[in-house]
């Protein structure tokens, strides 16, 4: 599962990097026909994140900071789907750079939970007397 996991941080880093580009295509207002494709993206983007998520839950690993990261992916998508009914006119950057700020505050929530435990907290603490 940890190669799993491996993959899929480089699928995230991937996703980041495209939905950036797009976004900031939308904010100097060219490529608004690829709205979808962006949508899509950050879908996309927040399944990778949950399926990061639950590999960390399944591993019994970090299940605090798991269940953090569903949550917050909550909150992109939440924010995404709804960021152009928020605030609309001169204040809208507001929301573009919140919705841009979760998104990549997710990414190092996401590199933690796919890290490979360090060796001292895999070895056993040996008691001594």
């Amino acid at each position: 599962m940890r190669r799993l996991s491996q993959i899929l941080l480089i699928v995230l880093r991937a996703l980041i990097g495209f939905e950036v580009v797009l976004g900031i295509a939308f904010w100097t207002g060219h490529w608004y026909s690829l709205v979808s494709v962006h949508r899509t993206g950050g879908m996309l983007f927040v399944l990778t994140l949950w399926i990061i998520a639950a590999l960390a839950l399944a591993q019994r690993r970090n299940a605090g900071l798991a269940a953090f990261a569903i949550v917050w992916g909550l909150a992109i998508a939440g924010l995404g789907f709804s960021q152009q009914r928020i605030l609309p006119g001169d204040l809208h950057w507001i929301v573009r750079v919140t919705h841009l700020v979760l998104a990549m505050a997710a990414m190092p929530i996401a590199e933690r939970l796919a890290r490979k435990p360090s060796l001292s907290a895999a070895a056993p603490q040996v008691a001594s007397n």
